[in-house]
């Protein structure tokens, strides 16, 4: 923990001393205020929030600010939206919470941001500094709590120091390997006047790979029989995802994205093999599992993309191109590190020849013939994305989300943004819609529930004229279904679908493998979905037959505002069709 700490008198009557220090003095205000004026200096829109006491000075300097203040209904909530823009813009998203309670509603936030790897600023208000070691009201060790899940915990207890903190907060939070930092906010510095002004924000550089790097990669590319570039990570943007795809074709490579990191490529490039993950294809797995070279552009060789360690672990040649020189996560040999972030890499192979490594003003093109075994595998992979038609075995009570999602991808503009937590349900739209550009994709790679629905606030507010479709379960949706209330609140563009089967559908799916015919824990009753819509504001449709469904999707769609569609489906229906 980096913890600032002053020798000022805290008091009130050392407030108002600083407060008439004269009139040849520079302008002075209270280190709250100024907290508020250096996040305006580093470009921040937005700050998503639960109001508390023990930061009412820096509420009261957002009053008068240009930084939207966007009011939660909880601080998960307030953490997941904050997490997704940070997601989105490749800058520190910020939630500010109060103490004890609101700093532990938070934290799922926090390991979501660390684990994914995304820029994310916690304030959290803290009891007074003489408070301090007596088990005070909402008292606890922000160190202890947050120490081993972020990049660094900060304390203000010196108001001339205040814009400096935040300027090292937002800059650890987006350098080298993103993450969260959290920031305690004591109830008393913040009223302190200071004479300080707000900083330079500290620049944030692309990490760019050498010329001869580039060529090293290229060499390796050109040695192997079944070469693939694994894509994940953030701060992607067209111009990036753009380049790296002509790079990867020119040289003949395959391209297969990371676990919830489904839009660094467009998916109608040709050489766009799928993802790997929970509900990836197995046409995908097995490409990975035979490339005898990995080339890792922004992620790592993990737990998920290996099945548990059980695929893709042991090619001839492994690269990861990543800025984190530690390399967190990552399993199996590594025989090359190139330290770079994903648009460093970009801006390289638009200035190198990719093969050379000599000066050039463009990427490879998309001319060269692809391999036969990349262009099979694509194939391939077109036909599993198909709708398959229904068997009829198929339970006219519920609705076949299978051809559901054949409706959603036929009436969902191409620019759409795409949310959902964790559970199977998710399988439907990682399959079946693709996504063409960054951001398009939100989704917690650390498995954490509840995530779908704020993230849809954070992107219909970053992304206000692209629609926005958020997928839930019934379980995932209602642990923060309750920021429904805050897309109603601002009118965003946001249509929900939630696959309500009255189960805790993965864990079922796990009882079954491991205890057949003991579930015990995972059965829920539900509340009607529509009606809960519809008071909040937003307008709710219920569906339980298959045919029904298209209909109600259009109607929600074109909603102008929130809306939701409650999809009846059947609980021993788990995954898409075969």
């Amino acid at each position: 923990m980096t913890r600032i700490t002053s020798t000022a008198d805290s008091s009130p009557a050392a407030s108002a001393q600083d407060s008439a220090a004269g009139p040849d003095a520079p302008a002075s205000r209270s280190a709250g205020h100024l907290i508020v004026a250096q996040l305006e200096a580093e470009g921040v829109e937005r700050i998503y929030c639960v109001p508390g006491e023990s930061y009412l000075n820096v509420l009261d300097g957002l009053h008068d600010s240009t930084i939207r203040t966007i009011t939660c209904r909880q601080e998960a909530g307030a953490g997941f939206m904050a997490l997704a823009e940070g997601r989105m813009t490749g800058r520190p998203g910020i939630a500010m919470v109060t103490r004890g309670p609101g700093a532990a509603n938070v934290m799922i936030a926090v390991h979501t941001a660390y684990q994914d790897a995304t820029p994310l600023v916690i304030f959290a208000g803290l009891i007074p500094t003489d408070h301090r070691g007596r088990e005070a009201f909402q008292e606890f060790d922000l160190a202890g709590w947050f120490g081993t899940t972020v990049k660094k915990t900060l304390i203000l207890d010196h108001p001339d120091e205040a814009a400096a903190l935040v300027a090292d907060a937002m800059h650890t939070a987006a350098s080298g390997r993103p993450g969260p930092v959290i920031v305690g906010l004591p109830e008393d510095p913040q009223l302190i006047t200071t004479q300080a002004d707000t900083v330079t924000p500290r620049p944030v550089p692309e990490v760019v790979p050498t010329a001869a790097q580039i060529a090293s990669v290229a060499e390796a590319v050109a040695r192997a029989r079944r070469p693939v570039l694994i894509v994940g990570g953030e701060r992607w943007d067209e111009q990036s995802s753009r380049t790296v795809a002509d790079w990867a074709a020119g040289l003949g490579m395959g391209i297969i994205a990371d676990f919830r990191a489904y839009d660094g490529i467009d998916h109608d490039e040709p050489h766009y093999l799928g993802a790997l993950g929970f509900g990836s294809a197995p046409l995908t797995r097995k490409a990975f599992d035979e490339a005898d070279l990995h080339v890792y552009l922004g992620c790592q060789r993990t737990d998920v993309s290996t099945n548990s360690y059980s695929i893709g672990c042991s090619p001839d040649h492994t690269i990861v191109i990543s800025p984190d020189p530690d390399l967190h996560a990552h399993f199996g040999p590594v025989d090359e590190q190139i330290i770079a972030t994903t648009r460093g890499f970009a801006q390289a192979l638009t200035s190198t020849d990719a093969t050379t490594g000599t000066e050039a003003t463009t990427a490879s093109g998309t001319e060269t013939n692809l391999p036969d075994w990349v262009t099979e595998t694509r194939q391939r992979f077109q036909q599993w994305r198909e709708i398959p038609a229904p068997t009829g075995d198929e339970d006219p009570a519920y609705v076949d989300m299978d051809t559901a999602f054949g409706e959603v991808r036929r009436l969902l503009p191409d620019d759409a943004i795409i949310t959902y937590g964790a559970g199977n349900y998710s399988g439907w739209a990682s399959r079946y819609l693709p996504v063409h550009s960054f951001p398009s994709v939100l989704g917690p790679r650390n498995g954490a529930m509840g995530f779908g629905m704020p993230a849809a606030v954070a992107a219909a507010l970053v992304c206000p004229d692209r629609p926005v479709l958020a997928v839930a379960g019934d379980g995932c949706f209602l642990m923060n279904g309750q920021e429904f209330a805050t897309a109603v609140a601002h009118d965003l563009n946001i249509t929900v679908i939630i696959n309500d089967n009255s189960v805790y559908g993965t864990i079922v799916g796990h009882q079954e493998r491991d205890y057949p015919g003991r579930p015990e824990g995972t059965g829920l009753k539900n509340p009607d979905f529509a009606a809960y819509a519809t008071a909040f504001g937003g307008a709710g449709f219920s569906v339980t037959r298959t045919e029904d469904f298209a209909a109600a999707f259009e109607a929600a769609l074109n909603h102008p505002g929130p809306a939701l569609v409650q999809v009846r489906t059947d609980p021993a229906i788990r995954f898409t069709r075969s």
